[in-house]
Order: structure tokens, then C-alpha cells, then sequence
């Protein structure tokens, strides 16, 4: 998911670190309990929902500051549905969504009420969910409505479109393969997630991509796109009893089916069993030192995905021992860790990116971070507040575009569901030390990983690293 926000970032970090302060006095206020749990709902609280008869769960997050509305589509597909016979399939069906159905014979017929309607559209397919959306004047909701049940209900699969669209697929993953780096990540994903890797990767594999047929599509519409397996989000300058209604005349006739995943549950990748190192040449002039682990899965262990984004708010800040260890210290150009929540196992990442003469010993002082993170000094009580009262900031200002928030509740609806969501905030503000020193003792330190080292081949001729020093 992409938010455009480059032009204003750098005056908004300012402000995030400036409103953190101001959520850190107020915790420190006795009126803060006040303020913060009487007057003032959350963002991931300030909606309604409710559930037709049929399983669709309709989520309502009304923001009446100007006349438009966002109307959103999420289903529990994407690639974590995806064994490798169906590898980049929901994408290239998320693609097919907007082409020829019952009521419109075309892709251009198609587009052209989307255009007459004023509507702005777009999707994104993810590991654990693919949202479909339409930005569009409040007027036109109920066409809006119209519009995307139809989508929904009874795609055509055109076989003259399908070609067409396959090609735009594979011009994206033409793009992906173009990265210096894809090869890199490609790699560094089949050693982490061995059996399942296609999981892990919505753009898919060209070979499946080519091959598809209207009957695979057929297949992936039968099996996820039912009512009960979706959620239709609307956000903006609406109400609840409209939307209701709305949904209840276009979506309350669309068939529920059988629970895609009681029969057929996606698998959980494997525990590493081994350590493993991964190099692969680039055509870069950098070099780039990565660590993976398998980190938590929603559901099996939701206080450590708490304990990670907080941490992981930690070690970005510039004076973190992180960062000055590694940057300050001109070792790395840069450097960070990243933990993707994911319910079937969410993938942690440590990487530093510096000189290529620089390798050996930014690997060297990666790994003595790591084997550090759980110090009872690493960081201080004040910046775990701090790091809390960013992601509080980080929160807020995403709730401020209603599109990018729609966006927001369809990715925690499929991956978490929306109590998880709801009672997000709330638990970042409980994480103590203790459970950050759990969730690095649990998943990283002491646990088999995945080292990754890309540069140019010079540069790895030139490294001549030795698995069993490195692989500790």
C-alpha cells in the first residue's frame, strides 16, 4: 500500500515528534485519563459495523468533512491462499475485477460509468488480503454501490481480456525483476520460507502468470469471493442507516458459500531447523547485510506483534544505539528492522545497507546488535515512551485520509480482525520492557535466521566470507 505523502513528510516528522511530546506531558498529567478516555474516540474505535444476513460484515467510518465517500471491497485472498499452481493469481485477478461482468460487456464499457460517475479507482493484493476501492462524490454512493456488487458478483473473465491483462501483469513483474535487488529477495525468501514461499509473494511466478485460464479465475471467485469471506468498508460523508440500506438492496442478495478455510487452512510456514547464508550478486555499488527470522503470528501470539512495532519505533529513532552504532558510526549508510504482522507467520528483518569494502564488518556489528537487543540498557524508559507516543501520532495522522484509513481497516480486518485493531492502541501503551526483552528472546536471539549479503560480484569475490564463522 502506498500513501503519497513525500511532499510534506519532512514537516510532518516534525510535527509527530512535537505532538509525541505533547501525548508524553499529558500521560504524565492526572488529567490524562480524562482526555484521553473521555472526550476523544480513538480513530481505530470511531466506526460501526454490522453483518448481513448473508456474512458480509459492513463497516461504516463517517468523516463529514467534504462530500465524498470511499467504498471499499476486502476478501481474505491474496498470496497466503496460494499453493504454486495458483502463484500471482489473485493479483491477476484483482486485475480482472475491473473488466467485463454481466451488465457491462467491456472493460471499456466498464470504465467509462466509472468515469460518468466520477469515481477514482483502484486495488491492491497483498500476502493476507486484496481491497478494491472507489473514491467518489456522495451523491453517486448508491451508483458506486451498484457498481461494485456487480464487480463482485458476476465477473465475465472475458478470455480476449484475460490475455490482455495477462500481459499487464507480467509488464509488472517485468518492472519487479528490473530491481537490482529482486534476485536478492527472491533468494532470501525461498531460504526463510522454504515450502511456502509462494505465499509470501503476491506478484507471483511468471510461468503461472502466463498460463491462466477463465476456469483458474472461476475457481478463485468460487472459493474466496463470497459474501462471507468479504467486507465492504464506507467511509466518509455517510451514515449508518443509509449505508445499511445501500448494502442490504446490493450486496444482501450475494450467495454465502462455504468457509474457504475450514477444509483447506493455508499452512504455516516450517521453524527453521538450520542457519543459512544467501549471496547473491547485484549490479549495485552498495552493499546490503540482512537478517531474517520468523517473528509472531496473529493469534497464536498477539503481545509480541505489540512488543515489536514499539521496538522496532525505538531503534529508527536517530539517537537510538542502534542507529549510532551502525550510522553514526559510519559503518552503514543506513540501517533498520522491520516485523510485518501477518497471521500466518510475520517475517523480521535486520539489515544495514553500506560500502561494499565495508561488508565484514557491518555484518560483524549487526550481529553484535542483535545479541544486544535484549540488554536491560539498550534503551531508555524515555525512549520507549517516546517510541509509544509516535506510533500514537503515527495512528492519528493516518486516520486523517479517509482512503488510505478504509485501506487501513481492510489490511487488519483480513490479517487480524477488527477487535485485534480496535484494541490497538491501548496495548501499545501497556508494552514494558519485559515484553520487548520476550519478544527479541522468543524470536530472534538464540534462533535460527537467514543471512542475506548482496553487492556487486567484485565485492563478493572479495569477501571470501566463511559460512561457519559467520553463521553463529
Amino acid at each position: 500500500m502506498v500513501h503519497h505523502r513525500c511532499v510534506l513528510a519532512a514537516s510532518r516528522n516534525v510535527l509527530r515528534q512535537w505532538f509525541a511530546w505533547l501525548l508524553l506531558l499529558a500521560a504524565a498529567s492526572p488529567l490524562s485519563a480524562q482526555t484521553t478516555g473521555g472526550g476523544i474516540t480513538a480513530p481505530e474505535k470511531a466506526y460501526s459495523r454490522f453483518v448481513l444476513d448473508n456474512g458480509l460484515e459492513v463497516v461504516i467510518v463517517p468523516n463529514h468533512l467534504v462530500p465524498l465517500a470511499t467504498l471499499e471491497l476486502a476478501t481474505r485472498n491474496g498470496s497466503f491462499t496460494e499453493g504454486p499452481e495458483y502463484a500471482g493469481l489473485s493479483h491477476l485477478y484483482e486485475h480482472m475485477f475491473f473488466k467485463a461482468n454481466s451488465k457491462y460487456p467491456s472493460s471499456e464499457a466498464f470504465s467509462a460509468v466509472l468515469s460518468a460517475n466520477g469515481i477514482i479507482f483502484n486495488a491492491t493484493t497483498r500476502e493476507e488480503v486484496v481491497y478494491y476501492y472507489f473514491t467518489l462524490p456522495i451523491e453517486n454512493l448508491e451508483r458506486g454501490m451498484e457498481i461494485m456488487s456487480g464487480a463482485a458478483q458476476f465477473p465475465a473473465f472475458d478470455v480476449a481480456e484475460l490475455e490482455r491483462e495477462r500481459e499487464v501483469v507480467i509488464g509488472e513483474f517485468d518492472r519487479h525483476e528490473s530491481n537490482p535487488f529482486f534476485a536478492f529477495n527472491r533468494a532470501m525468501d525461498e531460504a526463510l520460507w522454504g515450502d511456502v514461499v509462494t505465499r509470501k509473494q503476491p506478484i507471483g511466478q511468471r510461468p503461472v502468470i502466463k498460463t491462466a485460464t477463465p476456469e483458474k479465475m472461476r475457481f478463485i471467485q468460487k472459493k474466496y469471493y463470497i459474501p462471507n469471506n468479504c467486507a465492504l468498508i464506507v467511509a466518509g460523508d455517510v451514515d449508518s442507516a443509509s449505508v445499511h440500506q445501500l448494502a442490504e438492496k446490493y450486496f444482501g442478495d450475494w450467495k454465502e458459500g462455504e468457509n474457504p478455510f475450514e477444509k483447506d487452512p493455508p499452512p504455516l510456514a516450517k521453524p527453521l531447523t538450520q542457519k543459512k547464508l544467501v549471496m547473491v550478486p547485484a549490479a549495485v555499488d552498495v552493499a546490503q547485510v540482512e537478517y531474517r527470522f520468523h517473528g509472531p503470528s496473529i493469534g497464536i501470539d498477539n503481545a509480541a506483534t505489540y512488543a515489536a512495532d514499539v521496538f522496532l519505533f525505538i531503534l529508527r529513532q536517530p539517537q537510538s544505539r542502534f542507529q549510532r552504532k551502525l550510522v553514526e558510526s559510519g559503518i552503514a549508510q543506513g540501517a533498520g528492522m522491520g516485523y510485518y504482522t501477518q497471521r500466518y507467520v510475520g517475517p523480521i528483518q535486520v539489515e544495514a545497507v553500506c560500502a561494499p569494502e565495508n561488508i565484514k564488518k557491518l555484518q560483524e556489528a549487526l550481529w553484535e546488535e542483535i545479541q544486544a537487543f535484549d540488554s536491560p540498557d539498550y534503551f531508555t524508559d524515555e525512549e520507549l515512551e517516546t517510541a509509544k507516543a509516535i506510533l500514537h501520532v503515527d495512528h492519528l495522522y493516518d486516520s486523517e485520509e479517509t482512503t488510505d484509513w478504509a485501506h487501513t481497516l481492510s489490511f487488519w480486518w483480513s490479517t487480524t480482525g477488527l477487535d485485534y485493531f480496535r484494541g490497538y492502541l491501548d496495548n501499545l501503551s501497556n508494552i514494558t520492557r519485559e515484553d520487548i526483552q520476550r519478544y527479541i528472546r522468543t524470536y530472534v536471539k538464540g534462533k535460527n535466521y537467514v543471512l542475506g549479503v548482496t553487492s556487486n560480484q567484485q565485492a563478493l569475490n572479495n569477501l571470501n566470507l566463511n559460512k561457519s564463522e559467520v553463521l553463529k
